[in-house]
């Protein structure tokens, strides 16, 4: 659930696509997530540090995520775990939203 204290008016909308079969490591995984979503340059490239980037989010934006399967295989429960707060992040973020697309 989203804060109560969110915004309903949607204004420029900054989609992102990212692309599970990118990340075949850990380290690869942050450095991709960090350029994709333009993270700051103090980003710890680690699980903690993502869930805190994403609840930083500050404007209406949707991510995609392709080939959420191949992230899993390549890194495992790992994988899992950062795809679990890439799903749970949109509700402590007013601006975030985050799909799934697995068949493309």
């Amino acid at each position: 659930m989203k804060p109560s204290h969110c915004f309903t008016e949607m204004n420029s909308l900054r989609t992102i696509v990212i692309d599970g079969r990118e990340m075949i490591s850990r380290t690869s995984a942050h450095a991709y997530l960090a350029e994709r979503l333009s993270f700051p340059d103090y980003y710890g490239g680690n699980l903690d540090a993502l869930h805190d980037c994403l609840s930083d989010i500050s404007e209406e934006t949707h991510i995609i995520v392709l080939h959420s399967h191949e992230l899993e295989t390549a890194l495992g429960s790992y994988g899992t775990t950062l795809l679990h707060i890439l799903r749970l992040s949109p509700d402590e973020s007013c601006f975030l939203t985050v799909s799934f697309r697995d068949d493309t």
